[in-house]
């Protein structure tokens, strides 16, 4: 067979510029440390390099996620641990109060004491991230979510609560909203409330409430009143579910509940037993401030605030319960974004070192290859030059 010599002359060039190609495409990897420049160098690796970017991707947003959630819950926290404290104060200030020693002005001295409380409650209540976002707003962050009105406060909040991605299918709250926190309490002892008729003369008082056995206790209102030494209580409608000889610190039970009572009451002194109702912690505390403002004078008087105090101390000490409950929940979900930072910090390593064995160039083999391309390039510019100087002149010379 016959082979001309621009048939060699072309091979010779087509050889030497897939060989320039080659070593530009090892040099360009070298240079980068990748060994996939376009998806034509392996479609499948690519794909599954695409997938684990977006895996990464996904990563970085959970994770900012959760800086975002640890942020916020730990203002939360910090907000829930103050409101704890002025609760207990406000506890420690009551049981003052209750004392038969206090004067006149001491109890105004309580009283101011308590206002302070109370603003700085509604203060704490406002709290904020930092960020210029209300921790107790719900989704309305950007209006403080407490604002006091005649001698009240309202809950300009809502109850949607912001969830965030944290992981595959995993959210978390970032926050609670404030009716929650401050707004849904229940007066007296969480089942119903007891109160002293304002009529009564006698020195009996309230003290320890409570519901023995829930499924005997209706909810209904009921009455107690005083007579010739014995007691009867009686239902909405007029009927004696109850009845007994009266004893200075004893109990009364009907209908599952019972309530303890001392002192003398007077005939005709009566008592209410009316269900609980929603009652928020900044009303329980403005309860508590009117009360310890106003003493009373009598002995009667004094026994009627007696039991009012032993309702709001109830109340009190249910908002503390929330408050405290509502910080448990926080730290739980603290601990689970720890642990979800854990486990992406585990899954990024995982996945970053999958990618690397799809796309990151073997140094050591492509050096190597690099030399061969050089050298088999070298050789086929020396062959093309050898095959170029082939002539009849340059032979006849």
């Amino acid at each position: 067979m016959r082979i001309s010599t621009s048939a060699m002359v072309q091979q010779s060039v087509a050889s030497m510029t897939d060989k320039q190609s080659s070593l530009a495409k090892l040099q360009t990897q070298m240079s980068s440390g990748q060994r996939l420049q376009t998806a034509a160098d392996d479609p499948a690796g690519w794909a599954r390099g695409m997938a684990m970017d977006g895996t990464l991707a996904n990563i970085e947003t959970w994770n900012s996620n959760i800086s975002m959630a640890q942020q916020r819950l730990g203002m939360e926290d910090s907000a829930l641990s103050d409101a704890s404290n002025v609760l207990q104060s406000v506890q420690t200030l009551a049981i003052q109060a209750t004392n038969g020693t206090q004067t006149p002005q001491s109890l105004q001295t309580i009283a101011g004491q308590l206002q302070q409380y109370y603003d700085q409650l509604v203060s704490t209540a406002n709290a904020q991230d930092g960020q210029g976002h209300y921790l107790f707003a719900g989704s309305k962050s950007a209006t403080a979510p407490f604002a006091q009105s005649g001698g009240s406060v309202q809950y300009n909040g809502d109850s949607a609560g912001r969830l965030l991605s944290i992981g595959e299918s995993r959210t978390i709250a970032d926050g609670d909203d404030g009716a929650s926190v401050f707004m849904n309490n229940l007066s007296g002892n969480g089942r119903f409330v007891t109160a002293a008729a304002s009529g009564n003369t006698g020195t009996a008082q309230v003290g320890n409430t409570q519901v023995l056995n829930a499924s005997q206790w209706d909810g209904g209102s009921y009455s107690i009143g005083f007579s010739g030494g014995n007691y009867q209580v009686k239902d909405s409608g007029g009927n004696v579910v109850a009845s007994g000889a009266y004893s200075s610190g004893g109990s009364i039970t009907f209908r599952g509940v019972q309530i303890t009572m001392s002192g003398t009451p007077a005939d005709g002194d009566s008592f209410s037993v009316t269900p609980s109702t929603s009652k928020d912690v900044f009303a329980s505390l403005r309860d508590l401030i009117n009360l310890v403002k106003s003493p009373a004078t009598d002995a009667a008087g004094r026994a009627r605030q007696q039991t009012a105090m032993q309702g709001l101390q109830s109340e009190l000490s249910s908002a503390f319960n929330t408050v405290t409950d509502k910080r448990s929940s926080v730290g739980t979900r603290l601990s689970a974004l720890d642990d979800a930072s854990n486990r992406l910090a585990d899954q990024s390593v995982s996945v970053k070192t999958a990618l690397s064995g799809v796309r990151d160039l073997d140094m050591v083999q492509a050096t190597t290859q690099l030399n061969l391309t050089s050298t088999s390039l070298q050789a086929l510019q020396l062959a093309y030059t050898k095959v170029q100087s082939l002539s009849l002149f340059q032979y006849l010379r």
